[in-house]
């Protein structure tokens, strides 16, 4: 069989935030991209999103863990400042937030937080990726991967699902919780959970002026945390609001299960059910709870231990991870150029984005991240 043709320089599976990010920073150092990504219009409409189009897009100024990473991604809103100065609107935005729930000492809380926050639109990023993408010269297939074959001197060889073959030296996989699906053997921290939340029709008139309202913490990071020992499903509601398009979303509904395996999406009206009760069980959410509104799901995938995956796999050279983000909308951006100079650069620089990426804990998604231990 004839070998097929050499698609791009990098070939990146996914085209959400990570995706593509990446493909535009990699396009910036002048590597040729190709983004081959599997959404479609059926799944939307059957109530199926990716996780980059019904995410709450929240960027914190402020750190939000004392680790170097996080401190890394509170600078995220410049970099998204930046990327709609060179590409247009793509969703960014200061917002005013309101945090609610109890603090430990100071019992419930809700108050306007005068600390900087922004926020990413994920509907009018979701709508304006693909066509940045295409102006700024990326490549992009509307497919399923099918299979991915390792090349006996170098490179991936990737068979889709409309019949066709990519060929390329370096490959990113990026397409969240179906990397596993891609590639099975990558290291078990890399998990995955099914999301679900309400998107509202308008903005709720009872809160007044267009604002996120958050959670002080959302239980999820500690469920995910947890993911490891669990011998049962789990499931938990946290409340909170961000405007989204034209509308809200509201809740989030998040379900581990056991093991590594992703699994089939849960049943949505008994998903919308919980969503609803857990927010009925909120004082800031009661009112919330019997608004109409029409419910998404998405797989998300996260690590464990709280640290991405993002570099190569030593086991399978040329195929490369950018996965597992805790807060992707914050994390991305600022990781991105970072591993696509890692990826493209060569010489001093790919060494130097290498060392960078080594410093925050990542750099080897085979390794357990020191970003935690710092």
């Amino acid at each position: 069989m004839t070998a097929a043709p050499l698609a791009a320089d990098v070939v990146i599976v996914g085209g959400g935030v990570a995706g593509g990010l990446l493909a535009l920073d990699l396009r910036e150092l002048g590597a040729s991209v190709t983004v081959v990504d599997a959404t479609s219009p059926t799944s939307a409409q059957a109530g199926l999103r990716s996780a980059s189009a019904i995410s709450y897009g929240a960027l914190p100024g402020w750190p939000l863990a004392p680790t170097p990473l996080a401190r890394l991604a509170a600078g995220a809103s410049r970099r998204w400042r930046r990327l709609q100065r060179r590409h247009g609107a793509l969703g960014w935005r200061p917002c005013r937030l309101r945090l609610h729930g109890g603090v430990a000492g100071l019992g419930a809380l809700s108050a306007w937080w005068p600390l900087p926050f922004a926020q990413v639109d994920s509907a009018v990023l979701v709508a304006r990726l693909p066509l940045v993408l295409a102006a700024a010269g990326v490549t992009c297939q509307a497919a399923r991967v099918e299979r991915l074959d390792p090349q006996p001197t170098a490179g991936w060889a990737l068979h889709l699902s409309d019949g066709t073959s990519l060929q390329t030296p370096k490959l990113v996989l990026a397409a969240g919780a179906h990397c596993r699906q891609l590639w099975p053997g990558l290291p078990s921290r890399l998990r995955s959970s099914w999301a679900g939340v309400l998107e509202l029709p308008s903005y709720p008139a009872l809160l007044g002026q267009a604002a996120a309202w958050l959670p002080v913490s959302f239980g999820r990071a500690a469920l995910e945390r947890r993911a490891a020992s669990l011998s049962e499903p789990e499931w938990l509601v946290d409340g909170g609001l961000v405007p989204w398009g034209a509308g809200a979303l509201v809740g989030q509904h998040t379900l581990v299960r056991p093991g590594l395996e992703l699994g089939v999406p849960p049943p949505s009206a008994e998903v919308e059910q919980q969503l609803r009760q857990g927010l009925a069980g909120q004082s800031w959410g009661a009112p919330l709870a019997v608004l109409p509104g029409q419910l998404h799901q998405a797989a998300v995938a996260f690590c464990s231990e709280g640290v991405p995956l993002v570099g190569p796999l030593a086991e399978a050279p040329g195929l490369w991870m950018f996965t597992g983000f805790s807060a992707g909308f914050s994390q991305v951006p600022v990781l991105a150029p970072l591993l696509a100079q890692a990826l493209v650069s060569g010489g001093a620089q790919a060494e130097a984005a290498t060392r960078r990426l080594l410093q925050l804990g990542l750099g080897r998604p085979d390794h357990v991240g020191a970003d935690r231990c710092r």
